[in-house]
């Protein structure tokens, strides 16, 4: 199963991670190709002062990692995910960064988009270690190819 994940919100973020962690547990290869708005997932939170100004900027507009990722709707200055994170622990519900440690363990494969990493400024040191690389569109469509499943969020 291949996944384009190029949201940077926390709702889509949450239902890639349960399709990606229940098709591993069903012994699929899944691999979750993140581009533009969805590198903020991979990101490991840090900034780093570095960068040239569009590019600063542009960091500071997007989150710094899953933990901060908005709710599409609602999401009311941070309250909402707040809200959301609160509803699904009483749920006994996994976090993100849960069902995230649970599909890398599975084996899930997360690959940063390197046109999309160029484009938004982030650099191989930005990334978390999960991240296996960053590859470009034609990697993708080759495992894209040979899965029976693709799904965009």
């Amino acid at each position: 199963m291949t996944i384009i994940f190029m949201s940077g919100t926390f709702d889509k973020a949450m239902a890639a991670m349960i399709l990606a962690t229940t098709a591993a547990s069903m012994n699929l290869e899944v691999t979750v190709f993140f581009t533009f708005w969805g590198l903020s997932f991979l990101k490991k939170g840090k900034r780093y002062r570095r960068k040239p100004l569009l590019r600063r900027m542009l960091e500071l507009m997007t989150p710094g990692s899953m933990k901060g990722l908005p709710l599409t709707h609602l999401n009311m200055l941070g309250v909402g995910p707040a809200m959301m994170k609160a509803l699904m622990k009483k749920s006994g519900m996994a976090s993100l960064e849960e069902l995230f440690r649970t599909a890398a363990g599975l084996g899930v494969k997360f690959y940063a988009c390197s046109t999309s990493c160029s484009v938004m400024g982030v650099e191989e040191n930005d990334l978390i270690p999960e991240t296996a690389g960053t590859v470009g569109a034609a990697t993708f469509l080759g495992e894209a190819k040979n899965s029976g499943i693709n799904l965009f969020i």
